[in-house]
């Protein structure tokens, strides 16, 4: 019986390389429609978590088509920044920040790193390393903040300063811990 090859794993990407697959993935996507006519919802309309995960998908491939052509998904953007506004959190630290496992940050940080967005720096302890970002790395975070900006406001603009507020209030409650 003739043996098998198997593929050996690759390093991520470096953030530019991953492009033109993102864009062709992006292409094969269907866009997202919050709501379709003839569909009976049932009790699904009186759901607030069902609410908020439509307008999630919804906001979501807006982001999607806005920040894609940089290869940044939010919860990259959210690590960026976050790294960015407390440097030298750990990865330990910033996997508990962003609610994902610790190997998921690993992942996101090698490949900020491979693009020479970030740098880890000893921190004296083997098991942890302090995260800063490069020049580089705050240069290209301005660059995605101001595209972030401008896809809130596109996915909010039919929201008044008040009511965007007033949202944002409103799903903090929903985050809040219940005992």
């Amino acid at each position: 019986m003739p043996k098998q090859k198997t593929a050996t794993p690759k390093a991520p990407a470096p953030l530019k390389a991953a492009l033109p697959k993102r864009q062709a993935s992006q292409a094969l996507t269907p866009a997202f429609n919050a709501r379709i006519e003839g569909i009976d919802y049932d009790i699904l309309e009186e759901l607030t978590g069902y609410a908020v995960r439509r307008a999630q998908l919804s906001i979501y491939a807006d982001f999607t088509a806005s920040l894609g052509a940089y290869d940044i998904t939010p919860q990259r953007f959210s690590s960026l920044v976050i790294i960015s506004n407390n440097p030298g959190i750990s990865q330990t630290r910033l996997a508990e920040v962003m609610g994902i496992a610790r190997s998921g940050v690993v992942a996101i940080i090698d490949n900020f790193e491979q693009a020479g967005l970030l740098e880890r720096q000893d921190s004296g302890d083997r098991r942890s390393y302090m995260l800063h970002l490069t020049k580089d790395g705050h240069k290209q975070l301005a660059k995605y903040k101001r595209a972030v900006k401008e896809h809130d406001d596109r996915v909010s603009q039919h929201l008044t300063a008040k009511e965007r507020q007033q949202l944002r209030a409103l799903l903090g409650k929903l985050c809040m811990e219940t005992k």
